[in-house]
């Protein structure tokens, strides 16, 4: 089945999506109880690393062509890893929008993770200030984008003198579970990744540095 709500990714081609009806737990509270909507502990950040985790991939300059990029200025993996010649790096957008709503997760519990290190908001080192920012509007795109087209109604609660609404909607959802084995089982060894030092080549095309990194950084763009 051809997912016609996307623009060209090499997903529609390598991955046989499944869909599964999900009845979503709209409930106002964390009742029942789901460890994404827990407050901040160790189980609750594994549970949200996982489902969040990025893999690196490998696409060829073909597939960079139809998504509309030009692969002469992208990363190429490394020929000493193994994947071959003119391979490059990707990542799934809906990783990076999950890594975004995590961001903003810890955020919106900001005593818990970052008072520690930064004292008071106002505190806040301007690049974490644009990283909460860049996220938020990453996920208003995202969102919308592909806007939910479902409908949800309202009832009669006792104790409530309005309407309440029942956001538990039946939804018809891409398998995201498949969507992670699938990185998993693809993705580049993570042993290659983890603390990689990948050296630009001399010849290599390079886009323009953006001014506030050029504010941010060494005085190079280079972010420590």
């Amino acid at each position: 089945m051809r997912i016609t709500l996307s623009s060209y990714t090499p997903l529609l081609d390598k991955l046989n999506f499944t869909f599964i009806n999900k009845k979503i737990n709209g409930s106002l509270f964390n009742d029942p109880w789901s460890v994404y909507k827990a407050e901040p502990s160790k189980e609750v950040d594994a549970a949200w690393e996982e489902i969040s985790k990025i893999r690196a991939l490998v696409v060829e300059a073909d597939e960079i062509r139809k998504m509309g990029k030009d692969p002469e200025f992208a990363v190429q993996v490394p020929l000493e890893w193994g994947y071959g010649s003119t391979k490059y790096f990707a990542e799934l957008d809906s990783q990076h929008l999950l890594h975004c709503l995590n961001t903003v997760r810890k955020y919106s519990h900001y005593s818990h993770y970052f008072y520690p290190k930064w004292g008071d908001e106002s505190n806040m080192p301007a690049l974490a200030v644009a990283h909460r920012s860049h996220c938020i509007g990453i996920l208003l795109d995202a969102l919308t984008c592909q806007p939910s087209l479902n409908l949800l109604h309202f009832n009669w609660m006792e104790t409530q003198e309005n309407p309440f609404p029942d956001f538990g909607i039946n939804r018809k959802c891409v398998d995201h579970s498949a969507v992670l084995e699938w990185q998993d089982r693809v993705g580049i060894r993570e042993d290659l990744v983890v603390d990689a030092k990948i050296e630009r080549p001399e010849d290599a095309k390079v886009i323009p540095a953006l001014p506030q990194l050029l504010e941010l950084g060494n005085g190079e763009g280079l972010i420590m």
